[in-house]
């Protein structure tokens, strides 16, 4: 037997240890006196355990996946687990723009705005390709996006209906998303949305009604705040959203008064706030470059509003999920198709013909081919990541961000792994008070005991560890890129 090569160990300030396993996403707690054993177990796994205890703990190790069969190579699964993924023709994404009109005129935008809206020849180009990619008993993911997508909402619903009937046809799952504003989001709008299987929309909003309006407004300068706050109010009991919160060094300080708002309208279970981390994508928005958050200080703020919104009762936390491709940019079998018919491979080319890699309406060219092999070609096993712990929850990090400056763009644990393991230990502990209560009112003296030992209060200080601390398991971290 071997062990894994994907355990990273955090020892918190009471001696408490947490053994994580990326690859099974298995968090393991361990006293003091069981870490010795366990780390005994883990350098010399073919030496059998003296004593019952050591032999139950040695049963768990191997069942959650922290001891392996000798035989068994993680890296080799995880290669042919993302060439799968990459190729696979069973499940279809696409990403459909009716138009690049918008509404709003955001400071940040990385989109060109163009009045065209989408026509009947490439909706009826659309239907066509679902019919010819849907398989009997596989499945169609659509995202609306734009522009603004609620612009065109009877292009919405015709093509909506058409995927449901050829879904419905080959026993293949439909299901949809939206990103929108929310400038026309309202309570009819969402039910109409519902009935069309869209389970989930995006929304904005960045800071409290004065910051919002001067980051995100109308066309004609007014303020959206209100309106789209009154809109989550309205819709969301109907439509769940999840409520994306851009930040750059302008408007982060403005994270909790946002949190507030939400709470103080009760909507902690139908709104989901997230924070997206704002970047100059491309030449249309480079004016933001300089009130950029760098990488490992977004992926702190974004710990610390995690726990902001635990206190306030929100249960949004997003544990890390095993992952076979980053996203749909990794797929053969996803598609941005933008209102001329354009087929991109990321949202952030949508108003790019010279980044298409394929046209509904047009036959292929040599630089479509060209642009396809490019996107498909990337390969995180041939990158820095093949030894990064991380890569079973990463896998490389955004296509599009390492297309364009050659970086890399690890996931957010990386930059405050110590901190993050722990906060998802204070999540799990809180999720098991709270089943044993039965109701959350009840376990608010718990969640503050808990909350008082690893809170998140800076990079090295958070969750209450050291910088010595922070140093240890160097087998698993050395492997950083």
């Amino acid at each position: 037997m071997k062990a894994s090569a994907y355990i990273h160990k955090t020892e918190l300030p009471d001696g408490t240890c947490l053994f994580f396993n990326f690859y099974t996403l298995n968090l393991i707690e361990l006293t003091p006196a069981d870490v010795r054993v366990a780390e005994g177990i883990l350098q010399r796994p073919n030496e059998e355990p003296s004593g019952r205890k050591a032999g139950g703990l040695k049963k768990a190790l191997r069942e959650k996946g922290f001891l392996l069969n000798d035989g068994v190579d993680e890296r080799d699964f995880l290669r042919s687990f993302h060439e799968k993924a990459c190729r696979q023709q069973k499940h279809l994404g696409l990403t459909i723009l009716p138009s690049l009109a918008c509404n709003l005129r955001c400071v940040y935008c990385y989109e060109t705005r163009d009045a065209a809206v989408m026509g009947d020849e490439v909706q009826a180009a659309i239907v066509r390709l679902a019919r010819a990619r849907v398989q009997t008993g596989g499945s169609l993911a659509v995202t609306w996006f734009g522009g603004e997508p609620l612009l065109n909402m009877p292009i919405i619903e015709r093509l909506s209906r058409s995927f449901m009937e050829i879904c419905a046809d080959r026993q293949a799952n439909y299901k949809a998303s939206i990103i929108t504003n929310g400038y026309l989001l309202d309570r009819g709008t969402a039910e109409i949305l519902v009935e069309l299987k869209v389970d989930h929309a995006q929304v904005t909003l960045d800071g409290p009604e004065a910051v919002h309006d001067a980051r995100r407004p109308t066309a004609g300068g007014k303020g959206t705040f209100r309106r789209i706050f009154e809109n989550l109010k309205a819709a969301s009991p109907v439509l769940p959203v999840s409520l994306r919160i851009n930040v750059d060094q302008t408007n982060r300080a403005f994270v909790p008064e946002v949190l507030d708002l939400i709470a103080s309208a009760g909507l902690q279970r139908s709104v989901h706030p997230y924070l997206g981390h704002t970047l100059p994508y491309n030449d249309v928005c480079q004016d933001v470059a300089s009130s950029c958050i760098a990488s490992d200080d977004f992926a702190l703020l974004d710990l610390e509003t995690a726990f902001e919104m635990m206190k306030r009762g929100f249960w949004t936390f997003s544990p890390p999920k095993s992952t076979d491709a980053y996203c749909l940019a990794d797929n053969a079998n996803s598609f941005v198709i933008t209102p001329s018919g354009g087929l991109v491979n990321c949202w952030n080319d949508s108003a790019d013909p010279a980044a298409e890699v394929g046209h509904l309406l047009k036959p292929p060219t040599d630089r479509m081919r060209a642009k396809s092999l490019a996107w498909l070609s990337r390969d995180p096993f041939a990158l820095a990541c093949l030894d990064c712990l991380l890569l079973p929850i990463c896998m490389g990090g955004c296509p599009y961000l390492y297309l364009k400056t050659g970086q890399l763009q690890c996931h957010r644990w990386k930059h405050h792994l110590d901190e993050s393991i722990a906060f998802y230990h204070l999540v799990k502990k809180i999720e098991n008070i709270s089943r044993l209560a039965g109701d959350f009112r009840k376990i608010g003296e718990e969640i503050k005991a808990l909350a008082a030992r690893i809170g998140p209060r800076s990079a090295e200080s958070a969750a209450g560890l050291s910088p010595k601390v922070r140093g240890s398991g160097k087998r698993t971290r050395k492997t950083d890129p």
